[in-house]
């Protein structure tokens, strides 16, 4: 912002501070006059004043998804406003069950448009990729589903089967009990009953070939 901006800005908060203060004691005096609790009567110049803050930011905040989105929160700022404007300048014309049912409107209303501030907010990411995906000439995602996954064909598993795992060799008794023999006096830690491991098998035909 340039130093005349900043000026420009600071001007404008002044009169919106002083203008608050003005129109808060009239609102005050209203919601008394109403029979409204006089404690609770000091909130009652935020709802109104608030609200029409709250509206025009939902409106600015709106503002690119054009007039259809943003003539809702405005139309509401101007609705609040003239109820304020109502306010201060005729208040003997007030009625009671307006003023009481004010805070009660206001409530809807706010909730309601909390609610599409969080639609702008959901809808912000997708709009920020789509963005970027323009810009950067990148082609978008595709929505096609993935390839189902196809198992290996047999030609390519079972070399693979075949090189990891060997399959034991048929051997007679009588070479059982040798390599058992020669597995013990070579220092293998064998059982005395059941299958040796292969690599004791392998061993022994090194040693004896």
């Amino acid at each position: 912002m340039e130093r005349s901006d900043h000026a420009a800005a600071s001007v404008i908060v002044g009169i919106g501070g002083i203008g608050f203060a003005l129109s808060y004691e009239a609102l005050y005096k209203a919601a008394v006059s109403a029979g409204m609790s006089p404690m609770l009567s000091y909130g009652y110049p935020l709802i109104v004043e608030g609200f029409v803050t709250i509206a025009t930011w939902t409106a600015y905040r709106l503002r690119d998804r054009g007039w259809t989105a943003t003539a809702y929160p405005w139309l509401l700022a101007v609705a609040f406003f003239g109820y304020s404007l109502w306010v201060n300048s005729m208040p003997d014309t007030l009625l009671g069950p307006v003023v009481r049912g004010v805070p009660s409107v206001a409530l809807g209303f706010a909730v309601h448009l909390f609610t599409q501030l969080r639609k702008k907010r959901t809808a912000e990411p997708v709009a920020l990729v789509e963005l970027l995906d323009d810009e950067e000439g990148e082609e978008p995602l595709s929505v096609e589903p993935w390839p189902a996954w196809e198992p290996p064909t047999t030609q390519t598993a079972l070399p693979l089967v075949s090189a990891t795992f060997e399959a034991e060799k048929p051997r007679p008794a009588s070479e059982h009990a040798a390599v058992r023999m020669w597995a013990r006096a070579s220092g293998f830690n064998v059982k005395d009953t059941g299958r040796m491991p292969q690599s004791v098998y392998a061993a022994f035909e090194r040693a004896h070939a």
